[in-house]
Parts: structure tokens; C-alpha cells; sequence
């Protein structure tokens, strides 16, 4: 299975895929699926560390970031940006998020046939970011299956 899924889709398909009420083999194909969308994540993960390194402020001014000098992080916790660099930090961070990334390894022949059944054939009521995820996952797994 190779499939291609834009960064921000990443976490609420992950959430999506783990809210579905599902048993035995459609349990087991969404769960695996779900580890592979996991480790697209923790590579998205890296990408967002290495933009809040390059624009971030670190704790002390005087001294580049570093293991020793982290990013600030503010009281909300969130990492501190430079404010010089505010705007150039979030036209990157949007253009990653934009990028589509490619999730392959299914764990068997059919498993993308098996995923798209399951999303189309739940019947529950989908609002918000997850209806949007549902969408995307329906047309990247439609998209992989050609």
C-alpha cells in the first residue's frame, strides 16, 4: 500500500481512525494503518522541531540555540519565536503542513480495499475535522487504489 496524505491530515485521521468503533479484522486493519499514519507523524514531528529551531528564541539571547540554550517555551507552552521571524516561521510551518506525505507499507495485499470499505461503510454522524479527515482519507485511499 502507498498512499499520499497531506501533513496537516496526519493527526486528525489519526484521531478519526482511533474514534471509529470497529471489531476483529477492521479492529486490526485500522489499528495498523494507524501505526503507519504514526510514524508519518513523528517524521512531520522532526520537520516542526527543525523550523521552531532555526526561528525560535532561545533562553538565553546572547548564545545561538543549542542543547545547553533550548528554545524559550512561553508560559502557554508554547516555543517562543523569534518575533523578527514571526511571519517567515509561519509561511514555512504552513508550506510543510501543505506538503503531502507518503505513508507506504500495508501490512497485507488489501488492506487498502479493506480501510476504504470500513470509511465507507460507517454510519456514524462525522462533524468538524473529522468529517474533513474522513474526506481526505476516502480520496487518498481511492487515489492508492488506482
Amino acid at each position: 500500500m502507498k498512499l499520499t496524505l497531506k501533513n496537516e491530515y496526519l493527526l486528525p485521521s489519526m484521531n478519526l481512525l482511533q474514534s471509529l468503533k470497529l471489531k476483529g479484522v477492521d479492529s486490526i486493519a485500522r489499528s495498523k494503518f494507524v501505526k503507519l499514519l504514526t510514524k508519518a507523524g513523528e517524521s512531520l514531528s522532526d520537520s516542526e522541531m527543525d523550523l521552531v529551531n532555526e526561528y525560535g528564541e532561545p533562553e538565553d539571547l546572547t548564545k545561538p540555540i543549542s542543547k545547553e540554550n533550548p528554545v524559550h517555551v512561553n508560559a502557554d507552552g508554547q516555543y517562543a519565536i523569534r518575533a523578527s521571524k514571526r511571519g517567515e516561521y509561519q509561511r514555512e510551518r504552513v508550506r510543510l503542513l501543505l506538503q503531502d506525505t507518503e505513508i507506504e507499507g500495508g501490512t497485507y495485499v488489501n488492506h487498502t480495499e479493506d480501510l476504504l470499505k470500513i470509511l465507507k461503510n460507517y454510519d456514524e454522524e462525522l462533524t468538524g475535522e473529522a468529517a474533513t479527515a474522513y474526506l481526505e482519507l476516502i480520496e487518498a485511499l481511492e487515489r492508492a487504489e488506482k
